[in-house]
């Protein structure tokens, strides 16, 4: 998935420096080659995403992006922007609340909510959302922050 956005070294936020309430965002257009390509490595092929004869027949009336695709631009939110190239992945919740379709820029924003020093660990709200300002995706997410 190429950044609709010039990418830059990736964060390299130290966890002293983090504070509650802290904030990182990004743009990303969604294209069918995303799509595709996503289907082609998670091997879910469903018709759901990728037939619009099909979806025409659901509520969403035209395919819909994977919810997992959704997801791992929360990956990058963490592992580029906050905290960054410092960042260890351990865990993340998704509730997925409206479709995202081909063509649409999403926004993937984070949140610094809570610190836990002992443990160094950051939870974050993560959110994306699909033009005009409708919640796709929202979640949380636990980071550690390595030295």
């Amino acid at each position: 998935m190429d950044a609709d956005v010039a990418m830059k070294d990736p964060a390299d936020l130290r966890f002293e420096d983090i504070q509650v309430g802290d904030r990182a965002s990004f743009r990303h257009q969604i294209t069918q080659d995303d799509i595709e390509r996503f289907a082609a490595l998670s091997g879910d092929r469903n018709p759901l995403h990728l037939d619009a004869t099909y979806a025409q027949t659901t509520e969403f009336t035209r395919p819909i992006v994977h919810g997992m695709l959704l997801a791992s631009l929360l990956s990058r939110l963490v592992g580029m922007y906050l905290p960054g190239r410092r960042a260890l992945y351990l865990s993340q919740s998704l509730d997925f609340a409206s479709p995202v379709y081909s063509g649409e820029q999403v926004e993937v924003i984070g949140w610094v909510q809570q610190k836990n020093e002992a443990m160094r660990v950051l939870v974050l709200r993560t959110e994306i959302y699909a033009p005009p300002q409708r919640l796709a995706v929202r979640g949380k997410a636990h980071v550690k922050v390595l030295p």
